[in-house]
């Protein structure tokens, strides 16, 4: 798996899922932390993509408690929230390596992802 993309909305998880999948990456979606953690466990994705407030831990716990896992301690991480980024520092840690607003931007979300994932593979839709 590319990318393990943990968000508790359904149409963001299709919108964001259907968009990268286009353009070639294996995305996992996990609507609740737990939910992550046993997709992780099942293999280590590239990539995590996590929504700031989930339904059972908010997105800086959920990212510690994956990267506790083998194989998951340095894989990067892009937060994700309807919070502007003024109202999302209180809860971001250093961990994540970027931060997108919802809505989301594909084209950014495309260029964000691409910085992390493509080893000088061009991707694009269509």
């Amino acid at each position: 798996m590319d990318i393990l993309l943990v968000d508790d909305n359904p149409l963001m998880q299709q919108v964001v899922a259907r968009f990268l999948g286009d353009l070639g990456y294996q995305i996992s979606i996990a609507g609740r932390a737990d939910d992550a953690i046993a997709l992780a466990r099942g293999g280590a994705p590239r990539l995590f993509i996590i929504d700031m407030h989930l339904p059972d831990l908010d997105g800086p716990e959920a990212l510690q408690a994956l990267r506790e896992l083998p194989g998951c301690a340095g894989m990067p991480a892009i937060a994700i929230s309807g919070l502007d980024e003024h109202d999302a520092r209180h809860i971001l840690t250093k961990d994540f390596a970027e931060y997108l607003t919802k809505p989301i931007d594909l084209d950014v979300l495309q260029a964000t992802v691409a910085r992390y994932l493509d080893d000088n593979c061009a991707r694009s839709v269509g």
